[in-house]
């Protein structure tokens, strides 16, 4: 099966239109030809270049990853750096390399449909009659529940030792928004449409001292909760690209909790 194939149907599931505007340029292939034979994928949430020696190393011919590969203008490249080396291994091994970022967060049954059903949210929107590249956010309700129950429930969920939050441990939560990864700009956009309270990997502390005036309850997952977004890829391009082998790369987060010892 060629490039051009496995690109068709990924653009067709997950649109290139729906991602937002900073994405522009960085998905789709980013390294590689269309015409390239592909016989083994690995499926990552970051191309580091502990995943880049694993697909190397288990003779991938495509990487597919969430989070791009290359996300800023390259205007200079030292060949000793880490990004360096693993640049040249790239190109060296003519691996191709294939990003979805926003676009799959955004599109249905990408990424924050994946994490709504998680914590059992339903009648689930998109806030438009038709999703576009602004419908990051996902809104539903939930059985009505003290936010520290819920809280006890979105760490078993999505298996965290602990979360970061804001909000008043007894307030009963009802109606929640949720995006994957740097979602907090959308807020705003959670307190507008009436939620209780709202999810997502990375919240600035200005817009923790804002929630608190506004009330409305904030939890913090991390970021790394994005990689849930391998699974369900890999299981739909199984089915529709049955020749092909698709292997998980092996990922861990680069935060860990600490917690002081007395």
């Amino acid at each position: 099966m060629k490039q051009i194939e496995i690109s068709k149907y990924l653009k067709n599931e997950y649109p290139e239109i729906l991602a937002s505007n900073f994405d522009i340029g960085k998905i789709g292939l980013q390294f590689g030809s269309n015409n390239k034979e592909i016989n083994k994928v690995m499926i990552a949430l970051d191309g580091t270049s502990k995943v880049v020696d694993q697909a190397l190393n288990m003779s991938c011919d495509l990487l597919i990853c969430h989070h791009p590969f290359l996300f800023y203008p390259l205007l200079s490249l030292d060949y000793d750096s880490p990004f360096g080396q693993k640049f040249i291994k790239v190109l060296n091994n003519k691996l191709n390399i294939y990003s979805m970022h926003t676009n799959f967060d955004t599109a249905e049954n990408g990424m924050n449909d994946i994490l709504s059903e998680i914590i059992g949210m339903k009648n689930v929107n998109y806030l438009k009659a038709e999703i576009d590249s602004t419908c990051l956010m996902r809104v539903g309700e939930i059985e009505p529940v003290k936010f520290e129950d819920f809280l006890n429930l979105v760490c078993k969920k999505f298996d965290h030792d602990a979360v970061k939050f804001v909000g008043n441990l007894q307030k009963t939560i009802k109606k929640v928004g949720i995006v994957g990864g740097s979602g907090s700009s959308e807020i705003k956009n959670a307190i507008k449409n009436g939620c209780d309270c709202f999810i997502t990997g990375e919240i600035p502390h200005h817009l923790g001292l804002e929630a608190l005036d506004y009330g409305i309850s904030l939890i913090e997952i991390n970021h790394f909760t994005e990689s849930l977004f391998k699974e369900t890829l890999k299981n739909k391009l199984e089915k529709q690209f049955p020749t092909i082998e698709f292997i998980l790369a092996e990922e861990e987060d680069p935060f860990k909790n600490y917690a002081y010892k007395k």
